[in-house]
């Protein structure tokens, strides 16, 4: 798909994952913050549906981040086109739980793709366009502080995208251009029912899953705070780092954590289960 020229009239955002449950809503409200979006996605025809929807202010870009080749010529593309980019948002993010002698060796690579190389393959690829006082935006996971059983490499390459995010912060300070990482807990999203159907872990429901506006508010306030890290809700982050402290008392605390979670998932399944009875009737 060919690229609209914009013009500097307004900002320009780019976000990955523009067509998920999250990446849709991020494009909504980006736009009504006056940015022009540049969305990148694997699907052709949701992305021209969100174009056609929205118009001249929103462009699509198909690319498959578990294919570099891919990042490659997107990121030449979009070089090649534009001058400045404002705000890149990694939105992208795949999980596919289960223990690690279930997981292929490709399912092993389409999760860290997703979830990390791909992202850093992007941001290398654009960071020229990256002026002072641009931000760029990880959304990342609580499970990117806590390690959750049955999705090691989901907690593997949510680990490493925190790493990367604070160490490319550091790097980036003396430009003025600004890294901000996004914790979030379950978030109400296709992804998530997925992820339960194949036997996600019941950690995500500790706390009541987040609306996608919850996020995307906190999105808006880091692009204008600038700050390090966020997390929502922002007790369970705070509890959580302490936790991490010892490492070694997650032993004694998962099954007081599993005994919360499994009560929460109950209440989100009966809650499903009411708004499905109540479309019906």
């Amino acid at each position: 798909m060919r690229f609209h020229f914009f013009k500097r009239s307004k900002k320009v955002a780019v976000i990955t994952g523009a067509t998920g449950g999250l990446g849709k809503e991020l494009v909504k409200h980006l736009l009504k913050e006056q940015y022009r979006i540049i969305m990148v996605a694997r699907s052709l025809k949701q992305i021209e549906q969100i174009s056609l929807h929205y118009g001249k202010d929103v462009t699509g870009c198909i690319c498959d981040l578990s294919h570099a080749n891919e990042i490659t010529y997107l990121c030449n593309d979009i070089r090649s086109r534009f001058g400045q980019i404002d705000v890149l948002v990694h939105s992208a993010g795949k999980i596919s739980p289960g223990p690690l002698d279930t997981q292929s060796d490709q399912m092993i690579l389409d999760q860290m793709n997703a979830n990390l190389t791909g992202a850093i393959l992007i941001t290398k690829g654009l960071l020229s366009l990256m002026k002072r006082n641009s931000s760029i935006i990880f959304i990342n996971s609580l499970g990117g502080l806590l390690p959750l059983k049955d999705s090691a490499l989901y907690s593997a390459s949510k680990f490493g995208l925190r790493g990367f995010a604070l160490a490319l912060s550091m790097e980036l300070r003396a430009k003025r251009i600004y890294v901000s990482s996004i914790f979030p807990g379950a978030v109400e999203t296709p992804m998530l029912h997925k992820e339960m159907k194949s036997g996600g872990s019941v950690l995500n429901f500790c706390s009541p899953p987040l609306s996608t506006e919850t996020v995307c508010q906190t999105v808006l306030k880091a692009i204008r705070q600038k700050k390090l890290e966020y997390y929502i809700p922002k007790w369970s982050g705070i509890q959580i780092k302490l936790l991490m402290l010892k490492p070694g008392l997650l032993k004694l605390l998962m099954p007081i954590l599993e005994k919360q979670g499994k009560k929460g998932l109950k209440a989100w399944q009966e809650q499903q289960l009411g708004s499905a009875q109540k479309d019906k009737s």
